[in-house]
């Protein structure tokens, strides 16, 4: 279950890592001529980190649904929530 835990954060963290590797994956094989968004290419390369950490969750025989959904929840807040409680310790007091 901590296995998958952290596979999911792991997915989660990565994904915009992935964008340009799977856009360069799409844009080859499927969409030559149809672009992708931006969202639409964040959300593509999320949804394939979490199917490679489903994966490997089967793999290590631990598929816990409900962790891996909270694993990749914090995987994409994360990041997010550090730099803003590293904001909030460094308060900008001449605006």
């Amino acid at each position: 279950m901590l296995a998958t835990l952290i596979l999911a954060a792991a997915a989660g963290w990565l994904a915009p890592k992935a964008e340009e590797t799977v856009k360069g994956m799409i844009e080859s094989v499927l969409l030559a001529e149809a672009p992708l968004t931006a969202v639409e290419l964040r959300l593509i390369s999320f949804a394939a980190c979490l199917v490679a950490a489903a994966i490997l969750s089967m793999i290590f025989g631990e598929p816990h649904a409900l962790t891996l959904a909270v694993g990749a929840l914090l995987g994409v807040l994360g990041p997010r929530l550090t730099a803003k409680y590293r904001q909030s310790r460094n308060p900008d007091y001449d605006s």
